[in-house]
């Protein structure tokens, strides 16, 4: 039996990768340019370091999880650039993958009241699958002549590009992944299918509660595929001060919706909670499937830990106040 279900899990893992990495770029809620390369370092007063890992599956043998690690910074008052590692196992399947984003801002107006930019992206990626076969092998042969009972290996590369449109601390931005088709050679014979490019569009904002430091931040996020794959995503972030400047409590909600049918089908919720000390953030995050086959294997787990360097910032947990105060000095031509 669980070589059955074993076989089942490396069978789905491979049609997940024909697909899409969506395992990255679900995590756009914590670092948006992991789905759009225009928003690395578009933040000019902070560099950060963030961590994530998410296990899926609990209690399931060579059940999916995922590692990554990422940087994103500024590099002057108009390019910025965000890297990312990455490591995946979904049953027999380690995924391991680099990623390079780098983005120019250019300023199209600032004003007292008004300060409207516009930032190109353009990311490149390299991954190398690797495919255990060894443990699939029955009593009486092997089920599938395509599985080879070794270790099969391959490496590839692909490209994702993107656009943002900013109106004082309002987003709109639109991104194109997987722009290269198959060069891996696992996937370049002709029974594979082709890998479609995902087209997103995201909008996001940022409100402080009237006399409250209290900020909460929406995002939006549509995606479709050439194969009519299409989903909605619905967020909200919250920000929330503690009597202590130290320290302040963050917790995120997010809403998940498939659009391919008439009516469309929930495919999921999560929700985040949080913590920041001073320039350090850590949370927890639960996911609840609704599908079926979610409810039947469990839910995910993801722990998300960030670091963040500012300039001209005080060390405090919530520096919106003082970001809203920095953000057209950023244009000053002081050199970072």
């Amino acid at each position: 039996m669980r070589r059955l279900v074993a076989i089942f899990i490396i069978l789905g893992s491979i049609g997940m990768i024909h697909a899409q990495r969506y395992y990255v770029t679900n995590l756009y809620v914590y670092d948006t340019f992991l789905m759009n390369p225009a928003t690395a370092g578009t933040d000019k007063t902070c560099h950060s370091i963030g961590a994530n890992y998410q296990n899926q599956w609990i209690g399931m043998d060579k059940a999916p999880t995922t590692q990554m690690l990422n940087y994103q910074g500024p590099l002057n008052n108009h390019l910025g650039m965000g890297s990312y590692v990455y490591n995946d196992r979904n049953g027999n399947v380690n995924q391991f993958g680099l990623h390079q984003s780098f983005s120019y801002e250019v300023l199209l107006k600032k004003s007292r009241r008004e300060v409207i930019t516009l930032s190109f992206g353009l990311g490149l990626s390299y991954e190398q699958v690797r495919i255990d076969e060894s443990s699939l092998n029955t009593p009486s042969g092997v089920l599938d002549p395509t599985i080879t009972g070794g270790v099969a290996s391959g490496s590839g590369i692909n490209a994702n590009s993107g656009v943002l449109f900013k109106y004082n601390d309002y987003q709109l931005g639109f991104s194109l992944n997987n722009m290269i088709d198959h060069v891996n050679p696992l996937y370049m014979n002709d029974g594979e299918p082709d890998l479609v490019m995902d087209y997103q569009v995201f909008g996001s904002s940022m409100f402080k509660i009237v006399d409250r430091d209290i900020y909460l931040e929406p995002m939006v996020m549509y995606r479709i595929n050439e194969n009519e794959d299409s989903r909605l995503d619905m967020t909200l972030k919250g920000t929330f001060p503690t009597p202590s400047p130290d320290y302040a409590l963050w917790g995120m909600v997010s809403y998940r919706r498939n659009m391919d049918h008439r009516l469309g089908k929930s495919l999921g919720l999560g929700a985040t909670a949080g913590i920041n000390y001073r320039r350090l953030s850590f949370g927890v995050e639960y996911q609840l499937g609704l599908t079926g086959a979610q409810l039947d294997y469990g839910s995910a787990y993801r722990l998300v830990v960030r670091y963040a360097i500012c300039n001209n910032l005080r060390n405090k947990a919530i520096p919106c106040s003082e970001k809203r105060k920095n953000k057209r000095a950023r244009y000053s031509g002081l050199s970072w």
